[in-house]
């Protein structure tokens, strides 16, 4: 065994069976230790693609298993940038192998440029990465080493880089099987440690609830990531009783029927998830980290009359709320967190005048939307988000972080029929990260799945259609929201300053015939112009039919229901509105 089979083999003894790769000469042993091993290797075109589907991977696998992408050194690591950012955000374990130069060719003399294909590879990625090393037997241990993948896969997981240089890879590794098996021994060690709910928390917790009124469990994707499944919380949920609000991106833990859950409220939502919010007394915050998108940015009014008790498990989340009015911050693991919460069996959050308001507020909401867009079935966000939730069922649907495949469709989904729903990139909002996190999901073999693209996100990383056609297995419907451009850019600029600048194709941006990119990859080609159209096509998906690309013609709609505006002090200087004073526009 080389040093390059040796830590393929690692992540392979943590669960991981798929690695995503594009090949270049300075990871060259790298490239033949993933070839010649047992895993699924999938060959992306793009090494931005490559971190990007192993994120899509990773979530797919609910966090618990880390994506593998394996890139060359200089311009290989450069490129993965943005995806190692974005997975850094969204709290991602991804393992990225990287190829260096020779030893001897890193640059020690602080000139701009020395080995040939070589960046500062690990000062670059060590700010968007939780741990990043470079790697030979002379220069790490083993216990470094696994400290490095313990990290990606414990606490408040994330990416992690090794970098290896050209000479270290084909180095032999003397008694590597039991080198492996010590590593991995420490790995599980340093897995398996927790913070737990401490005795005053708990007690604090408990006298919050005692007081409570109008109480509400918010949760986060911190849930999923911490490994707590879909069950487990709703165990928790009929547990305490109380209305449930979520993340976007946690929207999908609890089923969207459910009579206690209440959707996400935001800076773009449903003005009852905002009203719910603002009235609560107390709020219980579980695995969510209270962002500005979230809150509308606005987070110290983000439930301005309520106790609000934000459990996190990272300090640095809780330290930015500190001087928060009304916040109590406490530093858990969610899992001892959510054990305990269920284990008490005087918390009851019930109380029935508050639930009663909260779903008046609900029904208020949806005859409000319904008389807001009519009673037409153009093909508009809402409308198309609403016949995805009736006509798929079972589906993993990967949306893009950014556009119309966010804040249009996310906007409206329910998920429901054991769906689910993640983003690509949610944190980050990075344009062309749904296609590749879509393969990265497919490549799982975990369930059927569905890609969610605009038509100008696609062409970010168009070349991953290629990926597509070759790999025959990749069962993958993907979906384009094709409104001819940056359709929300477009909006904001016309809003702004009464003109459009690169958004359209009135105004320089070119726009793809998805067609002839469907023919060109070897892909079959759906048209939708009609709503019933799309649900005809979607049955065919919902019984099987996939490696499509389906090509939705959205009507010219720029409505995405209540959002907070941007206003001005006399002073001139901007301020957002409070989320609870959004409301629906009539028609005309």
């Amino acid at each position: 065994m080389n040093v390059a089979e040796f830590l393929i083999a690692i992540v392979q003894r943590l669960g991981t069976d798929a690695a995503f790769s594009l090949t270049g000469g300075m990871a060259t042993h790298i490239n033949c230790a993933v070839g010649m091993s047992s895993l699924r290797v999938i060959y992306c075109n793009h090494e931005q693609a490559c971190v990007s589907a192993a994120d899509g991977y990773a979530k797919m696998h609910e966090y618990l298993v880390p994506g593998l992408a394996v890139v060359t050194s200089g311009p290989g690591v450069t490129n993965v940038m943005t995806a190692l950012a974005s997975a850094y955000h969204d709290s991602v374990p991804i393992i990225v192998i990287a190829g260096q130069v020779k030893s001897a060719d890193i640059n020690r003399y602080g000139v701009r440029s020395y080995g040939a294909q070589e960046v500062p590879s690990l000062d670059l990625v060590r700010p968007i990465v939780k741990d990043a090393l470079r790697y030979s037997p002379t220069n790490i241990d083993d216990e470094r080493l696994a400290e490095l993948f313990a990290s990606a896969i414990s606490a408040r997981k994330g990416p992690v880089f090794i970098e290896v240089p050209l000479d270290a890879q084909p180095l032999k590794v003397v008694a590597g099987e039991e080198r492996i098996l010590a590593i991995l021994e420490k790995i599980a060690s340093l897995t398996k440690i927790a913070v737990p709910l401490a005795g005053d928390h708990q007690a604090m917790i408990k006298n919050a609830c005692r007081n409570a009124k109008r109480p509400v469990l918010f949760l986060g994707n911190g849930n999923r990531i911490a490994g707590i499944s879909r069950e487990q919380l709703l165990n928790l949920v009929e547990h305490l009783g109380a209305p449930v609000l979520t993340t976007w991106p946690s929207t999908d833990l609890l089923d969207a029927q459910h009579h206690l859950h209440f959707g996400s409220p935001g800076g773009l939502a449903p003005t009852h998830s905002n009203r719910i919010i603002q009235n609560a007394d107390l709020i219980l915050f579980l695995g969510a980290r209270i962002d500005l998108l979230t809150t509308g940015f606005n987070p110290d009014l983000f439930g301005k009359r309520a106790v609000r008790i934000v459990v996190d498990i990272d300090p640095a989340e809780l330290e930015k709320l500190s001087k928060a009015p009304g916040t109590h911050l406490v530093l858990s693991n969610l899992r001892p967190t959510v054990d305990w919460l269920v284990g008490q069996n005087d918390l009851d959050l019930r109380h029935s005048d508050w639930l009663v308001r909260c779903a008046k507020l609900r029904d208020e909401d949806a005859v409000l939307e319904a008389r807001s867009f009519g009673d037409s079935c153009s093909l508009n966000a809402r409308n198309v988000a609403k016949i995805f939730a009736d006509n798929v069922t079972g589906k993993t649907l990967v949306a893009t972080g950014s556009g119309y495949a966010i804040e249009g469709f996310a906007r409206f989904f329910a998920p429901t029929h054991g769906n689910r729903l993640f983003y690509a990139g949610h944190s980050l909002g990075s344009m062309g990260m749904g296609l590749p996190a879509a393969i990265g999901a497919a490549a799982a073999n975990i369930g059927s799945v569905i890609g969610l693209e605009g038509d100008g996100g696609i062409m970010l990383n168009v070349q991953e259609l290629l990926t597509i056609n070759a790999n025959s297995d990749i069962k993958l419907a993907l979906i384009v929201f094709n409104n001819a451009g940056y359709i929300s850019i477009s909006r904001s600029q016309s809003r702004a300053f009464g003109k459009e600048f690169g958004a359209s194709v009135t105004s320089g941006l070119g726009s793809p015939d998805i067609f002839a990119l469907a023919e060109t990859f070897g892909l079959d080609y759906v048209r939708v112009m009609t709503c019933l159209e799309l649900k005809d096509v979607l049955g065919e998906i919902d019984a099987g039919r996939s490696r499509l690309i389906v090509d939705i013609n959205m009507e010219d709609d720029d409505y995405r229901g209540p959002a907070i505006v941007t206003k001005f002090h006399p002073d001139g200087t901007p301020y957002s509105s409070d989320i609870e004073d959004v409301s629906w526009k009539t028609p005309g």
